[in-house]
């Protein structure tokens, strides 16, 4: 069987590279550095998995931290500004994880190896992908680095940002008692961003973290824009009293005389640019690189879906890989642009999701989760829809859309009257279903 290669050990080129290897196909992963160095790297992010990632990451056997001081059930959604804020706290049908992705790559990168799987050290760019394209029958490109997406053009009808919509600053903390039971709080603060509280499983268990969404130009923005080296108590004084301001539900748990940001090499702060680009390119030697995760769909971390719009992309594009050897189709053209087409569709929900978020919501809207603070049945499926682009898409689509949601969750109200005689009772009508398209 022909041996596929990837380039790059993120979770998409790492869940890509343990799916085809459960189908037997022979897979070469090529990283810049050793895995386990990312251990004592510093933070990589505060990504979350949702269910249907962490169902992809059980039929792989990656799951390797479920468990009662891991799952995280519940969402508090905050809109803290305006006259009248308000909040919402809704329980999820399957739970969500945060793992420090410094332990997670490391230890997935290991199960490849030892499920047959062949990790090559090697830095690749674009005369170095060239040279291993001779040696295998499809390049997968997983890492943006070295100028590898250059392959792939961005496409402008599904790019519409052209500069960074948000200054991000991530950090795990000390000095924040953490809720129980396991929650995540987001805090939706017009004219500044986001404020996102969770907690991470790390090396050392369980801790508190803070992702920053800032619009730029935003108050906000000074936690991305000055740095936390020069001035560490100044800064976290900074950050304290932009929760304290922004995010009081986190705040009321903070003990001041500890907080901060746990070690030097648990925090990060930058931005980009969310990016859709064309998921294939050819190669000089006639054969081809596919494009999967990050070097393909680029999301900003505002709605939690990166990694997870990665995992979908990846298993996507493995059953494409698998049934056209089966086929003994050859991985031309006509291959490219169906697994193209194939990982987009898996990857489209969650980008228009994350680009819904990164504008003012509408109305109808705030709406929508002003039903949820009222009624905890309501609250509980926006926090299962919320972290479901398909989902919360439609919910959000129209004001029609979002009334329906709310209908079909919220307890009949009856009114008062005699109960009918059992014999005289009528089943409700049955309610309406709502679909949205989610093409472009």
């Amino acid at each position: 069987m022909e041996r596929i290669a990837i380039v790059g050990a993120g979770t998409a080129g790492l869940h890509l590279g343990l799916k085809l290897l459960s189908h037997g196909v022979p897979v070469t992963i090529y990283t810049e550095q050793e895995p386990s160095r990312l251990r004592v790297s510093r933070l990589l992010n505060t990504v979350a998995h949702h269910a249907p990632t962490r169902m992809r990451e059980r039929i792989l056997g990656v799951d390797h931290w479920s468990g009662p001081n891991a799952d995280m059930f519940y969402i508090g959604i905050h809109v803290n500004g305006g006259p009248h804020p308000f909040s919402l706290r809704g329980r999820l049908d399957s739970p969500t994880i945060f793992v420090d992705y410094r332990q997670y790559q490391p230890r997935l990168a290991e199960d490849f190896v030892a499920r047959g799987g062949k990790l090559e050290v090697l830095p690749v760019d674009l005369d170095v992908l060239e040279r291993l394209a001779q040696q295998h029958a499809l390049m997968v490109v997983a890492t943006g680095r070295n100028g590898l997406t250059r392959l792939f053009p961005r496409v402008p009808a599904l790019s519409p940002h052209t500069q960074p919509p948000r200054m991000l600053f991530a950090a795990l903390l000390k000095g924040v008692r953490m809720q129980e039971p396991i929650g995540m709080n987001a805090n939706l603060i017009p004219g500044q961003g986001e404020i996102f509280e969770s907690q991470v499983v790390t090396a050392d268990g369980r801790v508190p973290s803070v992702l920053i969404e800032a619009l730029p130009g935003s108050e906000l923005s000074r936690l991305s824009t000055q740095r936390y080296d020069e001035d560490p108590r100044a800064f976290e004084a900074m950050l304290m009293n932009f929760l304290r301001r922004f995010a009081p539900t986190t705040y009321e748990r903070v003990d001041s005389a500890s907080f901060g940001v746990r070690g030097p090499m648990d925090y990060l702060q930058g931005s980009f640019t969310p990016t859709v680009r064309q998921g294939w390119a050819p190669l000089s030697n006639g054969r081809f690189a596919l494009a999967v995760g990050d070097t393909h769909v680029t999301n900003d971390p505002v709605a939690g879906q990166g990694a997870n719009a990665g995992s979908a992309s990846a298993f996507a594009l493995a059953e494409h890989i698998v049934t056209a050897l089966a086929d003994n189709r050859p991985f031309d053209e006509v291959f490219c642009r169906e697994a193209e087409a194939g990982s987009w569709a898996a990857t489209a929900p969650a980008t228009h999701w994350t680009n819904t978020l990164l504008q003012p919501p509408p109305p109808h809207v705030i709406d929508l989760l002003a039903a949820g603070s009222k009624d905890a049945r309501v609250a509980d499926a926006i926090a299962t829809a919320f972290v479901t682009p398909e989902l919360i898409l439609s919910a959000c689509a129209s004001p029609e859309n979002s009334a329906a949601f709310i209908a079909r969750h919220r307890p009949m109200v009856r009114e008062a009257a005699p109960p009918p005689s059992p014999l005289a009772w009528h089943p409700p009508p049955e309610e309406p279903k709502v679909t949205v398209s989610l093409t472009r």
